[in-house]
């Protein structure tokens, strides 16, 4: 690693979390180019709509091993 990007990096992982995300964005738009605004806008929707759902009782969240286990019973039979 060349000494620039070190000290880039150690620049960076010393930012604080919101600087953190806005600068890992910046480089993300860098490689992957610019985001579609409307599926941008579609997975903020997304989003708000799964959150309200948790909020009102709708929905409900399962640990990890939980959702697996239940695959895994419903492959099995």
């Amino acid at each position: 690693m060349s000494t620039d990007l070190k000290k880039i990096e150690n620049s960076a992982l010393n930012l604080n979390n919101k600087d953190k995300a806005r600068l890992a964005d910046k480089l993300l738009q860098s490689i992957h180019g610019k985001i579609d605004p409307d599926i941008e806008q579609a997975w903020i929707e997304e989003v708000q709509k799964r959150k309200e759902a948790l909020k009102s009782g709708e929905a409900s969240l399962h640990s990890p091993s939980d959702v697996l286990n239940e695959a895994r019973n419903r492959i099995q039979k």
